[in-house]
């Protein structure tokens, strides 16, 4: 695969015409449906197209922000991008360089679309390249399981099999995430929502994935709580140098943790740049909407 750019680096992730629809479908659904359309949902057959034309370049070590009101379809880019569901069309494209990485794999990806690979294949690089927190955090932790033996599942599927080896490892991530190691042993259920989502994040960067994605992390959390995670999330992804897409309704989120935004309407890209050219000359309609509802 041949990406035109402008930047000298190569992208580690790519997308091209990615789409994600909900129902039978028809003709029509892409012209009747989009950012221009009232709604993402066909009015011939109902079907819900929750993304559709998606292309979109990630860089190394660089932070993207997807933004977008609910039903805009970034949650859905998000889970197409970890393998949680299948596009119902495009490519989708992984540059992994890490040796350890390929090795584990066991296959050299690089160029090839991914989306019509096995769901072995999507496990193993999803296990060995990416990391993922989620909104909720009971969609990425086991709630009666310890902290410890969360991070140690996610370790186990990157084929760790050493168990002090693998205690080690989590205690080194709960300490780097503010969590305190006396509580390696304790449930997640016991935990508040904002230690809970440090605990996720603990356990995304257990495999040292070149790809981070967050959705939402700091929904439903305190402010003092929220700043914490956002802090926490910036400093570790500067340590790591890792490329990341943040998933955020909240433009203050998007402006402290990212360098370049897509937004997203009805789940189609209505506009995208640097953020913080996005956020204070947005040149759509509906991100001036965005932009404004939020002063």
């Amino acid at each position: 695969m041949r990406i035109e750019n402008t930047r000298y680096e190569q992208p580690v992730l790519a997308t091209r015409g990615l789409a994600k629809r909900y129902g039978r479908g028809c003709p029509s659904c892409y012209a009747l449906t989009g950012a221009d359309a009232v709604s993402n949902v066909c009015p011939r057959c109902r079907t819900v197209i929750a993304c559709q034309g998606v292309s979109i370049d990630l860089y190394p070590k660089e932070v993207l922000g997807i933004v977008g009101e609910s039903g805009s379809g970034k949650s859905t880019l998000i889970r197409l991008l970890h393998f949680d569901i299948e596009p119902s069309e495009g490519e989708f494209y992984l540059r992994i360089e890490d040796k350890a990485t390929k090795k584990n794999i066991g296959t050299d990806f690089n160029g090839r679309n991914l989306v019509p690979l096995s769901p072995y294949q999507k496990r193993q690089i999803r296990n060995f390249a990416m990391g993922i927190v989620y909104q909720h955090p009971h969609l990425g932790l086991r709630m009666n399981i310890s902290a410890g033996g969360n991070v140690a599942e996610r370790l186990l599927m990157a084929n760790w099999r050493n168990v002090a080896d693998m205690r080690e490892r989590a205690g080194e991530l709960l300490q780097k995430t503010e969590v305190p190691v006396s509580r390696l042993d304790e449930a997640p259920r016991n935990f508040s929502g904002g230690m809970q989502q440090r605990v996720q994040i603990a356990k995304a960067m257990s495999n040292r994935p070149m790809l981070l994605l967050f959705d939402e992390v700091t929904t439903g959390l305190d402010v003092s709580v929220q700043a914490r995670v956002l802090d926490l999330i910036r400093r570790l992804q500067k340590e790591l140098n890792v490329s990341a897409i943040v998933v955020s309704h909240d433009l203050g989120v998007i402006r402290m943790l990212t360098s370049r935004t897509i937004v997203m309407k009805n789940g189609e890209v209505v506009e995208s740049g640097i953020t913080d050219q996005v956020l204070e000359d947005p040149q759509h309609s509906y991100t001036q909407l965005l932009v404004s509802s939020a002063l």
